[in-house]
């Protein structure tokens, strides 16, 4: 247990027979739409295998917030897969308390944190996006350059453009071509499972240079 005010706790969820877990599960797809989601299934699978942490966020013993994390096997990355909170409890920054924690927990691993978030040059609502992504700048979080990451249509209907960040445990200005390329094949094949033979692994091929981390 982890508490940031007398009020809000953050707990790790390990088995999925805690009776909030379904509680969690169900605000995640309340929050995020199909083409976006992985099934149930496979958050529950990851979880056991201990690939996956579901993290909870309670203000006054009420559910108001749930994680996926997602180890890649690498070792050096853990993604943040999801991050969803209850409407009417937003105006209590739960979100921004619960991130600033992660942070800490995955720097005091020595590892880097990955952030996709949705591109604001592309679809509807680009001004909230934009705010998204300079949320997460405020918190130390930097851009991939250039790189426009493709999120696999989930449900079979659309694939998402997606800005790539990292907030990284060591003060860095670019990661190498390799590094950037394996860390998107394993998010394509671990926590998406995708095929090798799926087209969507294409472009990361034009990858050819070291990638800038920006903060613009």
């Amino acid at each position: 247990m982890y508490s940031t005010h007398p009020q809000i706790e953050f707990w790790q969820i390990q088995n999925i027979d805690h009776p909030d877990f379904k509680v969690a599960i169900a605000l995640y797809e309340q929050t995020f739409p199909a083409y976006e989601r992985v099934p149930v299934a496979w958050l529950q699978e990851a979880i056991l295998a201990k690939k996956a942490q579901l993290w909870v966020g309670y203000y006054q013993e009420q559910l108001a917030l749930m994680s996926i994390l997602y180890s890649l096997p690498s070792q050096d990355f853990i993604l943040l897969e999801y991050l969803a909170t209850v409407p009417h409890l937003r105006n209590i920054k739960i979100g921004s308390k619960f991130l600033n924690y992660i942070i800490d927990f995955v720097k005091k691993q020595s590892k880097t944190l990955v952030l996709e978030v949705e591109h604001p040059d592309f679809g509807e609502e680009r001004e909230l996006k934009q705010r998204r992504v300079g949320f997460y700048q405020r918190l130390g979080a930097k851009k991939l350059q250039d790189i426009l990451y493709i999120l696999p249509a989930l449900d079979g209907t659309k694939t998402t453009e997606m800005i790539l960040m990292i907030i990284p445990n060591k003060n860095l200005e670019n990661l190498k071509k390799s590094v950037i390329q394996q860390l998107i094949r394993e998010l394509y094949t671990e926590v998406y499972r995708r095929h090798p033979d799926d087209p969507i692994f294409n472009w990361i091929e034009n990858i050819k240079d070291d990638i800038i981390l920006t903060d613009n």
